[in-house]
């Protein structure tokens, strides 16, 4: 019988649990997260096959022995993952995160020595973006194989302020400085401002926007795996426009740095946790309806020089957290599938094959991804060189 462990039990992990108790139905799963809500409502998914630990992988010694997979779901990622992934070898547990920091894929790979010599895999980054944004990119090297650069942009627009963790991994994004693989080498970009900003084009009904240079790690991860690349890089987008400007100015002027609290009436605060604790309840209060419609989106460009090989885009009407629980799922069913060569990873290590082919089955059959992963004339795809590639 497979045992899976699921640790961070959010809006992500939540729904990385529903996917694979559908389609994992001889499975046992451990869940695992510090809040006992969390737990409460994974258990009810299923009480005879979903049991909770409390648990907090940023802090605690986890004990994984028993497991065949361990799912990591809970963020921020650069906090510490390195904790879960280190159980896992202790314990000879697949592991496998939805890590978007690159701090926490550096902290992953650097074990790769160590997971070689336990005969263990580790995987990094196996989500949304990134995740099925480098299965994408697989896809499209393979294709047109005389590609040596790949460009990675997502977009989102949010219903509601999400989770604490998300809005970290934002705040935090709008400070850290971005690598980009550039001519078969690192340079540093200042990250998501202005000055990064760079025009394309997704189908409709997203349109033409701006988008950023982002710190994921998909370029690290894809020109590791991909010798022959000369240049990666990753951009995002938030929607409306104006939450791009505002989110960068509030991480710069203090709320994206994670080693900051004040004192308020004999209480310490952490900057970001206020932030996102002011928004829901602005959200709350506002006389606005509360339907507003959620949208996630990737464009993947492959080229050659600055010239577009072959694109494809992917959008859904839903919160990231559909298509990155989605991935999560997908990539645990492609390591129990066929588990990876032992070392430490990014997404890549999964046959691309198998995993959209089953992103796009599993998406549908939750009523979303709209017509699946389009191809998009590679002559249309940008509307101008992004910066960096």
């Amino acid at each position: 019988m497979v045992s899976v462990g699921i640790a961070g039990l959010g809006q992500m992990g939540g729904a990385a649990l529903r996917i694979l108790l559908d389609h994992l139905p001889d499975a046992q799963f451990l869940a695992m997260d510090r809040s006992p809500e969390a737990l409460r409502r994974a258990e009810a998914l299923d009480p005879g096959r979903v049991r909770g630990q409390i648990v907090d992988v940023t802090t605690g010694t986890v004990d994984l022995d028993g497991l065949d997979l361990v799912l990591n779901m809970s963020g921020p990622f650069y906090a510490g993952s390195g904790s879960l992934a280190q159980a896992a070898l202790r314990a000879g547990t697949t592991y496998i995160d939805i890590g978007d920091d690159l701090e926490a894929t550096e902290t992953v790979l650097a074990m790769d020595a160590d997971a070689k010599r336990a005969g263990v895999a580790l995987v990094s980054g196996a989500g949304w973006s990134p995740g099925v944004s480098n299965w994408c990119a697989a896809r499209l090297l393979d294709e047109f194989p005389d590609s040596d650069g790949v460009q990675v942009v997502w977009a989102t627009h949010e219903r509601d302020p999400g989770g604490l963790a998300p809005l970290r991994h934002m705040l935090h994004m709008a400070v850290t400085p971005c690598p980009v693989w550039r001519d078969g080498q690192w340079v540093q970009s200042p990250g998501f401002v202005p000055e990064t900003a760079a025009t394309f084009t997704f189908p409709d009904p997203l349109g033409v926007i701006q988008a950023y240079d982002t710190a994921h790690p998909e370029p690290r991860t894809l020109a590791r795996f991909f010798p022959r690349l000369r240049n990666a890089s990753c951009k995002g987008s938030l929607r409306p426009d104006w939450a791009n400007a505002a989110f960068s100015t509030l991480g710069r002027i203090g709320f994206g740095h994670d080693d900051v609290v004040v004192n308020i009436a004999g209480q310490d605060v952490e900057p970001a946790e206020f932030l996102w604790k002011m928004m829901w309840a602005r959200h709350e209060a506002s006389a606005r309806p509360k339907n507003g419609k959620p949208l996630t989106a990737l464009l993947i460009q492959v080229l050659n020089g600055p010239r577009v090989h072959g694109a494809v885009a992917l959008i859904d009407d839903a919160p990231m957290s559909r298509g990155t629980g989605l991935g999560a799922a997908v990539a645990a069913l492609s390591a129990l599938r066929e588990c990876p060569p032992p070392g430490a990873w990014g997404p890549e290590i999964f046959p691309w094959q198998f995993a959209l082919t089953e992103f796009e089955r599993i998406g549908r059959s939750l009523g979303g991804f709209g017509p699946g992963i389009q191809s998009l004339a590679a002559e249309s795809a940008p509307l101008s060189a992004p910066a960096g590639v």
